[in-house]
């Protein structure tokens, strides 16, 4: 006769089943969790990472972009200054001063708008220079040209000038040169001495004792009127002067020339024809030959002529 279970005692195992899987079901669930948390972590950090790793390019860029900025302005500046550097020498260095504190801004990555700010201020400065370069630029090219036209005027006055001057010494040298005296009738006479003073008239050269020299000068109204020195030049054949002495005493100045002369004299000239003698007594026999004479003054020749002595 089979024995018979009882119901309870085979339901116990069962539910120990259950409640033996509980706790795998629980820790499922809260692994599950953790991972979902880690999940949202990481996919926030990766985000976090990106954005960040966005505004550092939006950063770099745009210390890029005020580098850039910067540097133009510092171009633009330069430029100017190369033109006009003495200009700008004493605000040179507070344009300085301010780009290297904005370098500075920009290595440190600072703030942007404060960066703006300063690179405002820098390119109002260094645009204020360059207006005032500018305008003095303007002001130069005006003064160059006034230059120009004002060195032109004084040329053509100087042309002027010199022409005036020109014109000057060719009236002086007119007026000169027709106030100049002449000699005319030169006359030459040769005479040997007889006694108590009779001269008579010979062209015998050793006979010869005196030459006299008789003139005219000319009428000229243009000349000025008053004492002149006369001076007579007799050169023998050979082209000797025929002198007293080699004495400065006895040579005259013409024209920048020291002249000897054979005979010296002085008279009154009015404007008016003035006749005029001079006379050189031998001190040695004439040669036979030819005699040239030569009249002068001080700042004019008057006349020559020759004779022949036989």
């Amino acid at each position: 006769m089979e024995k018979q279970e009882n119901p309870e005692k085979q339901e116990i195992p069962q539910q120990a089943g259950k409640n033996n899987v509980m706790p795998y079901r629980v820790t499922i669930v809260v692994l599950a969790l953790f991972i979902a948390v880690l999940a949202v972590l990481w996919y926030s950090s990766r985000q976090s990472l990106r954005e960040m790793t966005f505004e550092r390019e939006v950063a770099a860029e745009r210390n890029l972009a005020l580098q850039h900025e910067l540097d133009s302005v510092l171009d633009e500046y330069y430029s100017a200054k190369r033109e006009y550097d003495e200009i700008l020498t004493d605000k040179d260095s507070i344009i300085q001063a301010s780009a290297r504190e904005i370098q500075d801004l920009i290595a440190r990555q600072a703030d942007y708008y404060r960066i703006r700010r300063q690179l405002n201020l820098l390119r109002e400065v260094t645009q204020s220079y360059v207006k005032e370069i500018d305008s003095l630029y303007v002001v130069t090219q005006q003064l160059t040209a006034e230059n120009i036209q004002m060195r032109e005027e004084i040329q053509q006055v100087q042309r002027r000038s010199m022409e005036l001057s020109q014109d000057k010494e060719i009236l002086a040298s007119k007026v000169e040169e027709a106030a100049t005296l002449r000699a005319y009738q030169i006359e030459v006479t040769p005479f040997m001495l007889r006694g108590r003073g009779r001269e008579n008239e010979t062209d015998r050269a050793r006979r010869v004792e005196q030459l006299r020299v008789c003139f005219l000068i000319a009428e000229n109204p243009v000349t000025p009127p008053g004492e002149y020195n006369a001076y007579m030049r007799v050169a023998d054949p050979e082209g000797n002067i025929l002198r007293v002495s080699d004495d400065f005493s006895h040579a005259f100045i013409h024209q920048g020339d020291t002249l000897q002369f054979s005979v010296k004299d002085s008279f009154y000239y009015e404007n008016s024809v003035k006749n005029k003698c001079l006379t050189w007594q031998r001190i040695d026999e004439f040669e036979p030959g030819l005699y040239s004479i030569s009249l002068f003054t001080d700042d004019y020749r008057l006349g020559e002529t020759a004779i022949e002595l036989r």
